[in-house]
């Protein structure tokens, strides 16, 4: 097999690029940020069960694979979880997956109680192993650029819908927001504070920038009014307040179909949002529309690869891209990564190129090599 041939040397590096390019300014090029958590593990032959159990093994997963095929950004653990079975949930960890609840904790009103509300992200749970791996991350890269961090690290934060749905479980969550409003508010209110003080932790120990995930606000999970009027919200208030306290820059990942609230999750006052498998016309057109109506200020889209075209039938988008990464040719990656940089960039917005969150699993390495060379390729700024 044949791989794309890079050079280690570069005059702008991974993190300027990336910073740059959150901010809404141009360096060399786009960007990569492709989920790395698959990229690094699956490259150096290591489970999510054994990362998990190892942390000094995921840093050296994620810094070996970042050395191999140079994206720009490095996450932090991106387990999902910790601060869940910090309040109290039961987890599972199956072997080469994500963490997920075993067990539901909150039930009826009455469980509340048996919730930890109030974390210390330095001793409770397995937060203190997530900031562990941050501060590894930061040594590993600093030694390795000489004195200086040449690669920036991403960390994650859950917005307070998602967290509750994790202890209340998915299905009586979506219930939960249909009868009883009142209620889904008490629990997004003293659910907020858990992922923002890991998130505070994350930041004074080294992390440069945060993902924001929501996948339980889609139209595929409640109607648009509930999200305008429940958890659009506090999906701003969690933003705000990881902005006020750490001045991070913020990347939004909407998970899902949510092409038809868009024009309410640019409200929220992230830097950046992900594409997903959404349409690209349509996402770039409701940024656009957002900042000059003056009610955020979009900087930049990520993501796109396996993203969709404009064709859409009866309101549901056509993916064509879909299977691009697993099934498709380095060509096919190459003309997918065109088509959304030159989308992205021709309304003055940044482009971060990346793939959707779990195209990169099972992916071959030249595919991967391929997101980059397009980003070199199609990316570069005149």
């Amino acid at each position: 097999m044949t791989y794309y041939m890079y050079s280690n040397t570069q005059e702008v590096t991974p993190y300027e690029r990336m910073m740059a390019s959150l901010n809404g300014e141009k360096t060399d090029r786009v960007p990569v940020h492709y989920y790395p958590r698959w990229a690094a593990l699956e490259y150096v032959g290591v489970t999510f069960k054994q990362a998990w159990e190892d942390p000094d093994l995921y840093v050296k997963a994620q810094i070996l694979a970042q050395e191999r095929f140079q994206y720009d950004c490095i996450i932090d653990y991106d387990m999902m979880g910790p601060v869940e079975e910090a309040i109290g949930a039961k987890l599972k960890y199956p072997e080469n997956d994500v963490p997920q609840i075993a067990e539901p904790l909150i039930k009826t009103k009455e469980d509340m109680k048996k919730a930890k509300w109030k974390l210390d992200p330095r001793k409770d749970g397995n937060m203190p192993k997530v900031l562990y791996v941050i501060r590894r991350l930061k040594e590993e890269l600093i030694k390795r650029g000489r004195g200086t961090q040449q690669v920036p690290i991403m960390t994650w934060g859950s917005c307070p819908s998602r967290t509750v749905a994790c202890l209340t479980g998915f299905k009586e969550w979506f219930l939960i927001v249909a009868r009883d409003p009142d209620w889904a508010v008490e629990l997004m209110e003293i659910a907020l504070d858990g992922w923002l003080q890991l998130v505070i932790a994350a930041w004074e120990a080294g992390a440069d920038c945060v993902w924001v995930n929501d996948p339980v606000s889609s139209r595929d999970c409640i109607s648009r009014d509930h999200y305008d009027k429940l958890t659009q919200p506090y999906q701003r208030k969690f933003i705000e307040a990881i902005r006020r306290e750490t001045g991070m820059n913020i990347t939004m990942h909407p998970c899902g179909n949510w092409h038809d609230r868009l024009d309410l999750v640019y409200q929220n006052q992230a830097d950046c949002y992900f594409l997903g498998p959404m349409d690209i016309e349509l996402c770039v057109d409701k940024a656009v529309e957002t900042n000059e109506k003056g009610l955020s200020r979009v900087k930049a889209l990520n993501g796109g690869i396996g993203a969709a075209t404009p064709d859409t039938t009866d309101g549901q988008t056509k993916c064509s891209y879909a299977t691009t990464m697993k099934r498709g040719k380095p060509a096919d990656v190459e003309e997918n990564a065109r088509v959304v940089i030159e989308a992205v960039e021709n309304a003055d917005l940044r482009c971060i190129l990346g793939t959707n969150c779990w195209d990169v699993k099972g992916s071959s390495f030249v595919n991967r090599d391929a997101v980059v060379y397009a980003a070199r390729k199609y990316g570069q700024y005149k």
